[in-house]
C-alpha cells in the first residue's frame, strides 16, 4: 500500500514552499463514481472511479483503487492506481509500484517505481 501521507513532503519540497500551504482542494473518495469530464482547479486526489476526461490546473494524485478512464492534464501527477488513457503533465509524472498506465504519456520527468505496469508510449519533453 503507498502511504499518501508522504505527498505533502513530495510537493512541497518539489515547489520549494512551506508545507502548510499544500493542501488538497478536491477529493474524490472512494465508492464515489464519476461519469464525465471534469475541470479542478487546485490539486485533487482521486480514490474513487471516473469515467471522462480530466482538466486539472494543480497536481493529480491517484489513489491504489482508483480507476480513471480518460485522458489527464495536469501540473503533476502521482498515480498509483489504474489509469487507461493518454496523461500529459507539465511537470513530473510518478508511476507507484501498485499503478496501471496504459496510454500515451508526456511530462518533463518520468519516475517509474518497479512493480508498476506502464504501457504505451511516453515523450520526455525538454525545457
Amino acid at each position: 500500500m503507498y502511504d499518501f501521507s508522504k505527498v505533502k513532503d513530495i510537493l512541497t519540497s518539489k515547489l520549494k514552499i512551506n508545507s502548510d500551504v499544500v493542501k488538497i482542494d478536491t477529493l474524490i473518495g472512494a465508492g464515489t463514481e464519476i461519469n464525465g469530464d471534469m475541470t479542478t482547479n487546485g490539486n485533487i486526489k482521486i480514490d474513487g472511479n471516473i469515467v471522462g476526461n480530466l482538466n486539472i490546473s494543480g497536481d493529480l494524485i491517484v489513489g491504489e483503487n482508483a480507476l480513471i478512464r480518460g485522458n489527464v492534464s495536469a501540473t503533476n501527477a502521482i498515480v498509483a492506481g489504474t489509469l487507461n488513457g493518454n496523461i500529459t503533465v507539465k511537470g513530473q509524472l510518478s508511476i507507484k509500484h501498485t499503478a496501471k498506465v496504459n496510454g500515451e504519456h508526456q511530462s518533463y520527468s518520468l519516475i517509474v517505481d518497479e512493480g508498476s505496469v506502464l504501457t504505451g508510449n511516453c515523450k520526455i519533453l525538454e525545457k
